[in-house]
């Protein structure tokens, strides 16, 4: 029945979907935003590749059927590309990088296939056209990288900016309702929300496009370090407790406030051990560079197998990798199946960079490669990589250690300002009330001057304390999870920190939502005066 259905809507619509067209593109679109935020690391991470394998001395076919085989890199969809240009329709290479070039949308590819078939096209050797044109992916990596931070620095101030206009903005509706509420109230609350979602969506957006991306976890399946091996497992029961909870909670009409600080505190573990893992992969990527450097020289100096140039190695240099690096000597000397040990090394690191680079080095070595020339090549793209991340990360701390406060400053003023409208609300009805008593007793002249009067404090009797009370939940839960969202994406790493800055933001919002009220009643005693 159901495909008839589409069948019928199909032939009306000239055989296709309303909006098909138009979901395509916009699926193209974000498709092309997240390669190209991947793109700049992930040709690094190739032409490195590339530049290792060549120090075996293979041959041009061999460099690209094997960096063809990398299926990890968003790259290698385009050098497939050319290797069907080639293999299949017989164009040169220098044809077939042209032809990939002028179809590939991301300039910084289309840039260096350009070059390379130019250098194909003149006579430049591939090994001396390779290693110049690392140099040149690094310096270009470099440059991306540091213009994407001095980006974020000027926007991640925009958004900060952009969040307290939402916030101001929404404060004036909420004033505006209670000294003249509106008979549409609805349509101004919906307004309010749209405004506070475009204004965040907007903010983010930018932040996200402008920010160059750095993957840090491997992501392979099933595998992962032990706190990511916790948080999977963790999430299996926390995430469904807390929609249940949150869902009985809301139906139950508990205050706001305590399902903010329920989420927060649930989330909790998972936010922990995510800030761990997020700190353990930065210290060991920074030792891996120090520990493949002296794998490579010591197995090239010295003439050494793997097992043996482990055995050489000075622990004492590798401040996080040394115990890992000894588990991997200890398996190997006993006589384990070598690729099983580098295997379980990389899935206990956790880490993106060490699974690409150790990848590199390995597959460079079997065939045949120099393991210092190797150890040099992918020790100095990883540096230049870790490098990049220690200026992130001073830029993402100076942005989170603003963003917290700000964020319970808006929480705060928001409470605060309703729960004042919520007291003088109360008090205005209580004077009117006594009004309203002594009126009855009054002559018509006396009534007259109480209803002139009471037509002039009558503006905050009718506050809808119910609606604004919804209202102030949503437009927080709006900026909570904004602030969420703009956090991790300064932050950058795997999507296990949107539960740490889950828990810490949803915690903050929670306790404020409900200590303002009784902070109110203690600092803004308003006065009601009787009819007696």
């Amino acid at each position: 029945m159901f495909e008839s259905f589409t069948e019928n809507i199909r032939e009306k619509s000239g055989g296709k979907m309303p909006f098909e067209d138009s979901g395509k593109k916009i699926q193209a679109f974000f498709s092309q935003i997240s390669e190209n935020k991947r793109m700049g690391s992930d040709l690094l991470f190739m032409v490195t590749y590339m530049a290792s394998i060549l120090s075996a001395d293979i041959s041009r076919p061999e460099i690209f059927a094997y960096t063809a085989s990398r299926k990890e890199y968003i790259t290698t969809k385009y050098i497939l590309k050319v290797e069907t240009f080639v293999k299949r329709w017989n164009y040169n290479y220098a044809k077939a990088l042209e032809m990939v070039a002028d179809r590939t949308k991301n300039p910084m590819l289309s840039s260096m296939f350009t070059r390379y078939g130019n250098s194909i096209a003149s006579g430049v050797p591939d090994n001396e056209f390779i290693l110049l044109e690392l140099s040149t992916i690094r310096s270009v990596y470099r440059n991306h990288f540091e213009q994407g931070i001095e980006m974020v620095k000027k926007w991640g101030d925009a958004y900060i900016a952009l969040m307290l206009s939402a916030t101001i903005v929404s404060i004036i509706i909420m004033v505006s309702v209670a000294i003249y509420a509106p008979d549409d109230l609805e349509t101004t609350l919906n307004t309010s929300y749209l405004l506070t979602i475009g204004i965040s969506v907007f903010g983010i957006g930018t932040m996200y496009r402008a920010i160059p991306g750095d993957q840090k976890c491997h992501e392979l399946p099933g595998k992962g370090s032990y706190e990511q091996k916790m948080i999977r497992k963790m999430e299996r029961f926390i995430i469904p407790i807390v929609i249940i909870t949150t869902i009985i909670l809301l139906i139950g009409g508990f205050n706001a406030g305590l399902i903010y600080l329920l989420i927060g505190i649930l989330l909790a573990p998972l936010g922990i051990f995510g800030i761990i893992d997020d700190t353990n992969i930065i210290h060991r990527d920074a030792d891996f560079s120090v520990f493949i450097r002296s794998l490579g020289t010591i197995m090239g100096g010295k003439g050494l197998t793997v097992t043996y140039a482990l055995a050489e190695i000075d622990a004492k240099t590798l401040k996080v990798l040394s115990e890992f690096i000894q588990s991997v000597y200890s398996k190997m000397n006993l006589g384990l199946d070598e690729n099983m040990v580098w295997e379980r090394f990389i899935e206990e690191s956790g880490s993106n960079l060490i699974s690409k680079y150790l990848n590199i080095f390995r597959d460079s070595i079997k065939l045949g490669g120099n393991p210092s020339e190797v150890a040099r090549i992918v020790s100095s793209s990883m540096l230049e990589q870790t490098l990049l991340r220690e200026k992130r990360d001073m830029l993402s701390t100076g942005f989170i250690v603003l963003l917290i406060p700000m964020h319970v400053a808006m929480i705060a003023i928001f409470m605060f300002l309703y729960q004042i409208l919520v007291s003088m609300s109360h008090a205005v009805t209580a004077v009117m009330a006594s009004f309203d008593q002594t009126s009855a007793a009054m002559s018509d002249s006396v009534t007259s001057v109480g209803g002139s009067m009471s037509g002039m404090v009558n503006i905050f009797v009718n506050f809808p304390e119910d609606k604004m009370g919804t209202y102030i939940a949503i437009v927080v839960l709006i900026i909570t999870i904004a602030n969420i969202i703009a956090g991790k994406i300064v932050k950058g790493g795997s999507n296990y920190l949107y539960y740490a800055f889950g828990s810490i933001l949803f915690s903050l919002t929670g306790v404020i939502y409900i200590v303002t009220p009784f902070i109110v009643d203690m600092l803004f005693q308003i006065p009601v005066f009787g009819g007696g």
